[in-house]
């Protein structure tokens, strides 16, 4: 009798830990108003278990903390969870989030780099998403080894961060998300990029340089090339840039208004002061303004005048400019456009 008793005992055990173990392992545990779509958790270096599963029941993905949590202690559970951001799919188990955390089978996060960003804002972008310091960004874009294997001549990476739509990881680390920036601005560049430099009187880093002030100067691709003509024009005769963007780059990099003392500024950067290109990119160019950089309009116009509209009114002389300038003036003033 009693060993009849023990054998209903154990057989019982037996089916309660199966219909436990299908409950944890088989069955979706996810709130009702979970949806029918995937959501993504992002797990970060240094989280406990129960972090990880008030995150999972705050996004409804699981409906327990506790189940979670004992089930991520069982012995036989000893894969840690990975840092990374992950995309939970609609009537996952218990078991399969524990198998997908511990994966590392992370998502990407998909982060577009606007053209004519500087390095500074590209880096403030990436640490608003990314697990990476701004200022860690900003060092590795100078480390002379990393851009001696780049072939990047120029103190900084400036300019060859290519501004595009990129798949970065949660935790990726500055140098490879350079590497692949970098990648990609010389695998986007027209095969005759360097020649038709050479035909303009350019080496292809000064083709680089003219890109990035093209960027930061126009706003409608079809003023580019004639941007580029001016610029060109002018140094050709020796003429001083006076480019706005290379001053307030030299500031620093923030958008506002000149003044006359700011155009004092003693830089290699003040294209008001110093003749010639200055001696780096100022932005991240795209591919417009690197066309344009070396595919400038056939005019002969020396000088432009923003209306405020994102088109420019071009002059040959500097009458012609200065009639322009006045133009504009009275026409913002009046609030009309010019």
């Amino acid at each position: 009798m009693a060993s009849r008793w023990v054998w209903k005992i154990v057989v019982a055990c037996v089916l309660v830990t199966l219909v436990i173990g299908a409950y944890l392992y088989f069955i979706p545990q996810q709130a009702a108003d979970f949806g029918n779509r995937s959501k993504y958790i992002l797990i970060r270096r240094g989280e406990g278990i129960y972090e990880i599963a008030y995150k999972l029941r705050q996004m409804g993905a699981i409906s327990s903390e506790l189940n979670f949590v004992v089930f991520a202690k069982l012995p036989w559970n000893n894969k840690k969870i990975k840092a990374g951001r992950y995309a939970i799919e609609p009537g996952v188990s218990l078991a399969g989030i524990f198998r997908l955390l511990t994966s590392g089978a992370a998502v990407p996060y998909m982060i577009t780099i606007p053209e004519g960003y500087t390095i500074a804002q590209i880096a403030r972008l990436l640490s608003g998403q990314l697990e990476l310091e701004a200022e860690e960004f900003i060092r590795a874009c100078s480390d002379r080894e990393l851009l001696d294997s780049l072939n990047i001549s120029g103190e900084t990476a400036e300019g060859y961060l290519y501004p595009d739509t990129y798949d970065f990881f949660y935790d990726e680390k500055p140098r490879a998300i350079i590497r692949k920036m970098v990648g990609r601005f010389f695998g986007s560049l027209p095969k005759d990029f360097e020649e038709k430099a050479g035909m303009a009187g350019l080496d292809p880093e000064e083709a680089v340089i003219l890109a990035s002030l093209i960027e930061k100067e126009a706003m409608i691709d079809s003023e580019r090339p004639i941007i580029s003509a001016v610029f060109h024009e002018r140094l050709n005769r020796n003429m001083l840039l006076q480019c706005d963007p290379t001053v307030i780059y030299a500031l620093g990099g923030n958008n506002k208004p000149l003044y006359y003392s700011d155009l004092q500024i003693d830089s290699p950067y003040n294209t008001y002061k110093y003749p010639g290109l200055p001696p780096g990119p100022i932005c991240s160019p795209g591919s417009a303004s690197l066309l344009a950089a070396v595919n400038p309009a056939d005019v002969d116009y020396l000088y432009f005048v923003a209306k405020g509209d994102g088109s420019h009114i071009f002059s040959r002389t500097n009458d012609e400019h200065n009639i322009a300038r006045n133009k504009v003036r009275k026409t913002k003033l009046l609030g009309i456009a010019p």
